[in-house]
């Protein structure tokens, strides 16, 4: 065997054992992770395999194998925003009170980490991994106002019950298999966690929702479990953005009893809100509202996910409509999956 077939067999065989320890490791980590969201608690660390500096460093030598590459970009991007967020410095100023000040030194932080690791600051890391890497927006001169009535009650109160058959609907319209938990709570944000990918998942919701708002958030999160359940692990933010934004849509801009006047220009409203977001993030001049939004805090790199995300359910739209056929959207976010991992580039 040469030498080059068995530093190969090397990179693969890591792949295995890291594959293996997360397999173990990470469905009741992300279980807990849930419940704790949803509860209010203290978050639970990182599993053990996921925080190690030897499982990143190997997946990045297995990049460089066109036989590992899908397999180790998962893996990248799993990881490399843990890396960043696990650094010292990092998390010390992510633990100071939100102010733009503090975003200044927050920011500065994760740029430090990521050229010493990747060579490139930090969102462009995250750009790069997730698709988003694309000019930033134009500048406008004000933030988009809200849209009047969207975070106000319109009458239609929905519950867990209504959610899960909501699911329902889309696991039957579109072929799934595997089991979703819906944990409510009065205070968490919504969001889902993927358990195991293709078979598990967990979404924290209002246990009452009564906004616009609120069914457009529990809408957006069903649309990442779908993701979750069509797509292999270590799908682009951007395209899981991409389907959730889809199937948002289809709930609040369809025909079923989700719908609300209001969501289109909601949806116009929230893009040039993330395009705003995303120059911020950019360093680029624009306007920023006078609070730290914690999406900029907590969640680097995500505005133009969003904004990309929205050019691709556009394309969803036109391609599918609001009611595709079985199978249809699942096809179609592969489609745009390959695209994106083909074009992705870390070194």
């Amino acid at each position: 065997m040469g030498e080059a077939a068995c530093d190969l067999l090397t990179a693969e065989v890591a792949l295995d054992r890291i594959e293996a320890e997360l397999a173990a490791e990470l469905p009741p980590h992300m279980r807990a992770f849930a419940r704790a969201h949803a509860e209010g608690q203290p978050l639970p660390p990182a599993p053990p395999a996921m925080a190690h500096p030897g499982t990143l460093a190997s997946a990045r030598v297995a990049l460089a194998y066109p036989l590992l590459a899908d397999r180790a970009l998962a893996l990248v991007r799993l990881l490399a925003p843990l890396a960043l967020e696990n650094d010292a410095e990092v998390a010390a100023a992510r633990a100071a009170p939100p102010s733009w000040d503090g975003l200044a030194r927050l920011a500065a932080a994760r740029d430090r980490v990521a050229r010493a690791r990747f060579g490139v600051g930090a969102i462009e890391l995250l750009h790069r991994l997730h698709g988003s890497l694309g000019p930033a927006s134009p500048e406008h001169a004000a933030l988009p106002e809200p849209v009047p009535g969207w975070r106000e009650p319109d009458g239609v109160v929905l519950g867990r019950v209504d959610v899960s058959r909501a699911w329902d609907v889309l696991r039957r319209c579109h072929g799934i298999t595997g089991a979703v938990r819906f944990h409510t709570s009065a205070t968490a944000r919504p969001r889902t966690f993927v358990v195991t990918p293709r078979a598990e998942a967990a979404v924290a919701m209002p246990e009452h929702i009564t906004t616009p708002a609120e069914r457009f958030a529990v809408a957006h999160e069903l649309g990442h479990v779908l993701a979750a359940f069509v797509l292999a692990d270590g799908i682009p933010r951007v395209v899981d953005e991409a389907a959730a934004a889809y199937i948002a849509r289809i709930a609040l801009e369809g025909d079923g009893p989700w719908r609300n006047p209001l969501a289109g220009a909601a949806r116009e409203r929230r893009l040039a809100y993330a395009r705003a977001l995303d120059r911020v993030e950019r360093g680029l001049p624009g306007p920023r509202p006078a609070a730290v939004p914690w999406s900029l805090w907590h969640d680097p790199g995500a505005q133009a996910a969003y904004a990309g995300a929205e050019a691709i359910a556009d394309r969803l739209v036109e391609k599918l409509g609001l009611t595709p056929a079985p199978g249809a959207l699942a096809e179609a976010l592969a489609a745009e999956r390959a695209h994106v991992d083909r074009d992705t580039r870390v070194d």
